[in-house]
């Protein structure tokens, strides 16, 4: 049955909200429901793909690397990999677009859908804007989801000390790019509380929302 798929399902202070696919097919017929709709995407994209990666954990371990011994975080040292953040961040990239859009999936030409966020991280004075002429559909996420490596020389960091893009290098900084991400997702929430029902950014929401509703049901 369509009403038991959910559509987004996250912890928000305390207190689990689950939302099934009758629910928001029911929730994007009212104008009245804006905030509603737009802190339950958040969630589905932010909770569902990125959460992970702002995990804290307290707990410390003691590490050798060349003869030199130092004390460092064990979550973030053993369980947080560069290469699985970029690949989050990612699909999380190419789902936003396809809502921004309003299309039911990503066609052949799916640079485009990177290229499109991109240019709109540049509305939201976000810095992920810096990679609007960069090959990442191509050299980095194909390299990821595919084969699970980079292409054209693309390389990912986590070294505190690296810039989000060093484009002499092709280095990219996993941990600045994800925390970029997650400042794009809150830009767009607040974008779609604060826009006419009627705005093209709400109508391409609402088509996208139809077609996983409709996808759910196949």
């Amino acid at each position: 049955m369509v009403d038991s798929i959910s559509f987004a399902r996250y912890y928000e202070k305390g207190s689990l909200y689950d939302y099934d696919m009758s629910q928001m097919s029911i929730l994007i017929k009212d104008e009245q429901n804006k905030k509603v709709i737009a802190n339950i995407l958040y969630h589905r994209f932010y909770d569902r793909y990125l959460k992970l990666f702002f995990y804290n954990s307290s707990i410390k371990a003691s590490y050798s690397k060349k003869e030199k011994t130092e004390i460092r975080n064990q979550f973030n040292t053993e369980f947080k990999s560069g290469f699985i953040i970029m690949a989050n961040s990612c699909l999380v990239i190419e789902l936003i677009s396809n809502f921004l859009s309003g299309v039911d999936k990503t066609k052949k030409s799916g640079g485009k859908t990177f290229e499109f966020v991109f240019k709109k991280a540049k509305e939201y004075n976000n810095s992920l804007n810096q990679f609007s002429e960069q090959p990442i559909y191509g050299k980095v996420r194909n390299g990821l989801l595919h084969q699970g490596e980079t292409y054209g020389k693309f390389r990912i960091t986590r070294d505190s000390k690296a810039e989000l893009f060093n484009k002499n290098e092709r280095t990219i900084n996993a941990t600045l790019f994800v925390k970029a991400l997650k400042a794009f997702l809150k830009s767009y929430k607040k974008e779609l509380e604060c826009e006419d029902w009627n705005s093209e950014i709400w109508k391409n929401c609402r088509t996208k929302i139809e077609y996983i509703i409709k996808n759910s049901s196949k």
